[in-house]
């Protein structure tokens, strides 16, 4: 599977971006996607914790992250991965 985003380490995405497995970025780089955590952000629940990784990851806002998302993809599930990708 592509996904759309470049490589990083540790990547953000939502459950509709990504499968488990491997994976090859936009940049590219082939990978193994390893889950790390998962949120049900139904209804915002998770909003400040999320918050709180995109600012310490990314340098920027959830509300940033979900942008790029719907750019990329257009609907997102409520359903985020922290995943860790791993060059192969």
């Amino acid at each position: 599977m592509k996904i759309k985003a470049k490589f990083a380490e540790r990547l953000l995405v939502p459950a509709n971006g990504i499968q488990l497995g491997e994976v090859e970025t936009a940049d590219g780089v082939r990978c193994q996607a390893e889950f790390q955590t998962t949120w049900n952000n139904a209804g915002g629940v998770f909003d400040n914790e999320l918050e709180d990784i995109c600012q310490r990851e990314y340098g920027c806002s959830f509300q940033a992250i979900k942008s790029i998302w719907i750019s990329r993809i257009g609907i997102l599930s409520d359903y985020w991965h922290l995943v860790k990708l791993i060059k192969i």
